[in-house]
């Protein structure tokens, strides 16, 4: 993508200077059979020069406003998929704490009835401690997916924001025309 940036704004460059040259060359000719007065051809010129200088000043700020709005962006989508990638693993994780404590719970409530006395106190608190996890947990987990939609929406419009800049500088790119070899 940088590659794609610094060659068009090299090729704005060559297209002002393309531009210039046409021009010079364009006002320059001398119209066939008559003889060239200096004054007029060399006002013609320089009406030429700047017409193609008006031009280059307008479309040359366009681009690198251009250009350095679609590097804004490109670090926004960067910094906000990070952070979406961070809460898709916090997610992931509790998911599996989850599962772990869910698999746990059938368990100790298996070996309840047939516990010993001292031992069913234990398998009793542990099994509400376990509970009292699992809810937590699923409260995290509600938490968790509620970030990761509010990342993926961010995400989704800044990738918008970025083809929207996109489709400008290919727009500028049309106007500007084919880049000369």
């Amino acid at each position: 993508m940088r590659n794609r940036l610094r060659s068009l704004a090299v090729w704005v460059f060559v297209g002002g200077v393309v531009a210039l040259a046409t021009t010079y060359a364009v006002k320059a000719s001398p119209e066939a059979g008559q003889p060239p007065d200096p004054m007029t051809a060399l006002l013609a010129e320089v009406h030429g020069l700047r017409l193609a200088m008006e031009r280059s000043a307008s479309v040359a700020p366009r681009v690198q406003l251009t250009l350095a709005r679609l590097t804004i962006e490109e670090q926004r989508l960067t910094v906000l998929a990070t952070q979406l990638d961070q809460v898709r693993r916090e997610l992931t994780a509790t998911m599996l704490e989850s599962q772990k404590i869910a698999d746990r719970i059938p368990e100790i409530e298996k070996s309840i009835p047939s516990a010993a006395d001292d031992r069913l106190r234990g398998l009793v608190a542990e099994l509400a401690a376990l509970k009292r996890e699992a809810n937590a947990r699923g409260r995290q987990e509600q938490q968790l997916r509620a970030r990761e939609n509010e990342a993926a929406q961010a995400v989704s419009t800044e990738q918008a924001r970025w083809m929207d800049i996109n489709a400008r500088l290919d727009e500028l790119e049309r106007l500007l025309g084919p880049m000369p070899r």
